[in-house]
This record gives C-alpha cells, structure tokens and sequence, in this order.
C-alpha cells in the first residue's frame, strides 16, 4: 500500500529541507516546482502561451523563459500572476497526477509531493495526509534574501501566496521550523519514526 503525503508551505519555511530528509528515508519525492519548469520549455503550447501573454523579453539565451524576469512581471501585479496561473496549473495537475501514478506503478511505499501550490492546484485530492512546514515570517524573508532573492521581490513573493494559515488549514503534522536545521530534522525523525 502507497502513502501520499503531500508537503506544502509558504516560500522560505523549509519544504525542500523536509522533502531531502524524506527522501533519504527512501520516500519518492515528487518537486512540483522542477515538474512545473518542465512546462515552459522552448517551443511547447504553454511556452507560446507565455510569450503571447507577457511578451519574448521574459526569454533569455536559446529561447528558454526566464523565470526571474516572469517572476518579476507576475509578483508586480496580482492579475498577471492570475493569468500565469491559469496557463500553468492544470497542466501542472496533470503532470503531478501522471507522476503519482507512475510511482504506484513501480511499487514506490511512500510519495511525497512537495508543493507550496498543493491546495491551489487541487493536488491536496491526491494524497492521504498533508504536512504543512512553517516559519516566522522575518525568518522566511531573511531565508530568501539569503537566497539571492532582492528584498523587495522576496516580499511581493510571500504576499502573492496569501495567509500562512492556509498553508495549515487541514494538515496533519505541522512542522515550525523557527530554529536550526538539527531541530527541524529531529522534528521530521520524531514523527516519522
């Protein structure tokens, strides 16, 4: 029998940490984030859907979109990232779906979709318990600019995803990760012993 959790969070709480730990327990880690990339390859349908909609200065070198210039376009206006969502996200669904079952397929006991976007996109339909990870917001912020995200993009970023609560809203297991990296893996360990 598969157990589907899915992981989600706000940007800067420490999903991918959680998701490396899953999946050195042997967990299948689906990267909604990675799988979402795949879709605006050069000369796909949502590929041109981009460009028709926000223009080919979004394109760097090869024709390949650059997220950071999308980025900067869709966090500046609430409509666009609506517009950007819309092309993507149900394609996205139909990606993670494929990959899910895929998984099952090949016997896989335990498959983890990582995805800030889990209950937006209606992927939460697929698994059998959510985990939401967490942190304050300063910390989130100072993660991202640590990142190499500017301030002000950081910012726009953590607003465009809403409230945090909605990120636990219907979680199982609730991981604050406010502390060091040994505290969160000693969280993640203490649960999934």
């Amino acid at each position: 029998m598969t157990k589907i959790i899915g992981l989600t969070g706000p940007v800067g709480a420490g999903k991918s940490v959680v998701a490396s730990m899953f999946k050195r327990r042997r967990a299948y880690v689906i990267d909604v984030d990675k799988l979402a990339h795949t879709l605006y390859k050069p000369q796909t349908e949502i590929w041109g859907n981009l460009v028709r909609r926000f223009g080919s200065d979004i394109l760097v070198k090869g024709g390949r979109v650059s997220r950071r210039k999308l980025a900067k376009i869709v966090f500046a206006d609430p409509a666009t990232l609506v517009a950007l969502n819309h092309m993507v996200h149900p394609a996205l669904y139909d990606l993670v779906a494929e990959e899910v079952k895929q998984a099952k397929d090949r016997g896989e006991k335990i498959i983890v979709i990582n995805a800030a976007v889990l209950k937006k996109i209606g992927l939460d339909k697929l698994v059998d318990e959510i985990w939401a990870v967490t942190a304050k917001e300063a910390l989130r912020l100072k993660r991202l600019i640590k990142k190499g995200v500017d301030k002000s993009s950081a910012k726009k970023l953590m607003k465009s995803q809403g409230k945090v609560k909605e990120f636990l809203t219907g979680a199982k297991v609730i991981l604050e990760n406010n502390s060091t990296l040994a505290s969160l893996k000693n969280k993640v360990i203490k649960i999934t012993a």
